[in-house]
């Protein structure tokens, strides 16, 4: 499985080994979940410079606080693969308050490709 950090801990952005633990976890808690730590961390890149290091694969990013949830330019990436399936098992591991962008970072006859066996 590739997952590239703890998707239901602190470790993932937050500042708190409580995040993600409270029923009104979300852009303006206290808990330190990512909303409140991925920034101060150092974990959120431009999703631009990340989709050159992972072409053709499919990416899951957290995204911040401030970014568009449709069209965000800026991101934490928690997983990657050529596999879509690892990627979406991957995501159901993120605490419940995580706004998730998940895509295919190719052309789609690439992918289509891919299915073919």
């Amino acid at each position: 499985m590739p997952v590239m950090i703890n998707l239901t801990s602190a470790a993932h952005g937050g500042t708190s080994l409580a995040c993600g633990t409270h029923e009104g976890c979300g852009v303006n808690c206290t808990c330190g979940c990512p909303y409140t730590g991925m920034e101060e961390r150092g974990l959120v890149e431009a999703i631009a410079d990340v989709e050159q290091r992972y072409p053709n694969q499919w990416l899951a990013f957290v995204i911040p606080p401030g970014e568009d949830d449709y069209t965000p330019e800026r991101g934490m990436l928690v997983v990657h693969s050529y596999d879509d399936s690892e990627v979406f098992e991957a995501i159901t591991r993120i605490t419940h308050n995580q706004i998730v962008h998940v895509y295919y970072n190719g052309a789609l006859e690439q992918y289509m490709d891919s299915l073919e066996v």
